[in-house]
């Protein structure tokens, strides 16, 4: 992968302030700066090693855990998309699908130049045993009523398109091309961001896409709201705004890219090794009001 001063490779590939925007706000740039409390580390920590726990005890890796990561799915509901699959489609009532399992096939469509199955991998792992993601997935590939969705040909190339921009400039760069230019009717941030964080997660270096949807964009909305009294932030937009969904813009997302990484390197500093899709799956896992002081925050539909 070509290093980009974005998203550069090498010795500290997730060092905040090559990733926070140049632009970014007084409330944006003092929260990522001003990093985790010590209360928000010690309750990550705590959530790893209850993660270790599940998955048959540690110390386990970064890597490890988050390859370890599974969401259920029921094989039958997705059986017209079973030339995408990596799985049997009929047979199993539930089956466990891992990040691991999913990063396979994003190295294989890597081989392969066509992307359409990891588009189609992610998906199933996004919605998990929830009924309605196969209906919505057919909007996506056959287009909705009266609107004819783009040919699969065309759906590939844009994705194509999107993993060049990702390995050539970065992830904010990826993430405008599919949020604009070569978007995909019904595939928005909450899912082509599950896309691209598989697709780069190929290469070493994990920390360039992280997965942003609605469940982590409301922990974000923790975080912000937890400082909402500082100076910086007293001239700021609220909190539940900058967050909002489900599009958010470029800006926002390399923003949360920055908070990832810098979240990261924070918990490292200890000298156990963190990844920012560490803190992604265990911010994922928890509740915000399950967070280091309980306070409540719900992001409005």
């Amino acid at each position: 992968m070509t290093a980009h001063p974005n998203d550069p490779a090498g010795e500290q590939p997730c060092d905040y302030r090559n990733v926070l925007p140049d632009d970014a706000s007084d409330y944006d740039r003092g929260v990522v700066e001003g990093g985790l409390t010590a209360e928000e580390q010690d309750w990550l920590r705590r959530q790893r090693r209850e993660w270790e726990a599940r998955c048959g005890g540690g110390p386990l890796s970064a890597e490890e855990l988050v390859d370890r990561h599974t969401i259920d799915v029921v094989p039958a509901r997705w059986a017209r998309f079973a030339e995408y699959l990596p799985f049997e489609t009929d047979g199993q009532a539930c089956l466990p699908l891992s990040r691991r399992a999913v990063t396979d096939v994003a190295r294989e469509c890597r081989g392969s130049g066509a992307w359409l199955p990891l588009l189609v991998t992610s998906f199933a792992w996004g919605w998990g045993k929830r009924g309605f993601g196969p209906a919505r997935l057919s909007w996506i590939l056959n287009g909705r009523g009266p609107l004819p969705g783009l040919s699969p040909g065309e759906i590939d190339n844009r994705l194509a398109a999107a993993v060049q921009v990702l390995d050539d400039q970065g992830g904010r760069d990826a993430y405008q091309l599919l949020l604009e230019r070569s978007r995909i009717p019904g595939f928005g941030p909450a899912f082509f961001t599950k896309f691209l964080y598989f697709a780069i997660r190929t290469d070493d270096e994990r920390c360039l896409a992280p997965i942003l949807d609605k469940r982590l964009a409301r922990q974000m909305w923790c975080f912000w709201e937890r400082r909402a009294g500082e100076a910086y932030a007293v001239n700021g937009p609220a909190a539940r705004w900058l967050w909002r969904g489900p599009r958010w813009s470029s800006r926002r997302y390399q923003v949360y890219r920055a908070f990832m990484c810098r979240a990261a390197v924070q918990l490292s500093a200890s000298g156990e090794r963190w990844t920012p899709e560490l803190v992604e799956l265990l911010l994922f896992r928890g509740e915000p009001d399950d967070g280091p002081d309980g306070q409540q925050c719900r992001v409005p539909d």
